[in-house]
């Protein structure tokens, strides 16, 4: 009988997120599991709850969206720990792009049980690392699954976060066209593998691990989450018209191939604002506000354990 630990977002999948919860943990108990509810009324509450009990856990399961795969990350990471997820939140990118089951508990939770039985079955992948020294103090580490925005993507996620309506993978879109008439090109420094490019003005700025934003935009088709590699996307400064020209052939994956748009493979990026343009807006990750730049952000490989089916 394994030990897990279930956190579920209730807030998920606009506010509909507690059953979800319920019906997995009673699903994997019916499996014959242990489970320990650690639910808590704030994303830092579960995830101390999390932390804390974590060298005791045979796996620790996370319910919602990728908020709560990136609770799940800050637990898991660089350990031996593996994550569960039951995708049920409004934006499933990470376990889209995992080919898990989105809104259907039944079928993760079997996942879940069929990857604890037979461990040859486990996904091993990398996680971002972003460090922010910027306040003075010790460090502060996040771990990140999918994108890490810092331009005119993260301004547009911050106006998504702060959005009660509408619901859903909507969200984004109109999220967009409320933040682009506000848009000034931002300046930027970046240090790719220890090379410094020049100081410049960005319309976007990006460091993928994985492939999606937004529910299911492909920003970094080409990522993989197993090569060691994260991908640095940006775009240059470009005029409102010019975004709006792009947009489409971003929700198609085909924006990469616009002589405005660059994509470099790294393994480690610092990032900061620069004079020239406005400043960068906070980072975001996994649909989580980070913060303000600057930031270093670095590959951890083989950093997580998923359950998962196997993969060739």
């Amino acid at each position: 009988m394994s030990l897990l630990g279930v956190v579920t977002n209730p807030a998920a999948a606009s506010g509909r997120g507690a059953a979800p919860g319920a019906q997995a943990s009673a699903t994997l108990a019916a499996h014959g599991h242990q489970v320990i509810d650690l639910t808590r009324t704030t994303w830092r509450e579960a995830h101390d709850a999390a932390k804390a009990v974590a060298s005791d856990l045979d796996a620790l399961v996370v319910v919602g969206g990728d908020g709560m795969v990136h609770l799940g990350l800050q637990v898991c990471g660089d350990r031996s720990l593996p994550l569960g997820i039951v995708a049920a939140g409004s934006g499933n990118d990470f376990a889209a792009t995992l080919g898990l089951p989105v809104r259907d508990v039944e079928a993760a939770v079997r996942i879940v049980h069929d990857s604890l039985e037979n461990q040859a079955s486990r996904l091993t992948i990398d996680l971002g690392v972003a460090t922010n020294g910027a306040d003075g103090g010790a460090p502060r580490s996040r771990y990140f699954a999918g994108v890490l925005s810092a331009g005119i993507d993260a301004a547009i996620a911050a106006r998504g976060m702060r959005m009660r309506f509408p619901r859903g993978t909507s969200k984004y879109k109109v999220a967009i066209g409320l933040e682009l008439p506000h848009f000034r090109p931002y300046g930027a420094r970046l240090t790719v593998d220890g090379h410094a490019w020049k100081d410049d003005r960005y319309t976007l700025v990006a460091v993928a691990n994985g492939t999606t934003i937004g529910g299911g935009i492909p920003l970094s088709p080409s990522s993989d989450l197993r090569d060691g590699f994260l991908e640095v996307i940006t775009a240059d400064a470009l005029t409102l018209p010019q975004i709006a020209a792009i947009l489409p052939r971003l929700q198609r994956g085909t924006h990469l191939d616009h002589p405005a748009v660059h994509i470099t493979r790294a393994t480690s990026v610092e990032l900061a604002s620069a004079p020239g343009g406005a400043p960068l807006p906070a980072a975001s990750a996994d649909g989580e506000i980070l913060g303000p730049a600057p930031w270093t952000v670095r590959c951890a490989p083989g950093a997580l354990h998923v359950l998962a089916p196997p993969r060739d």
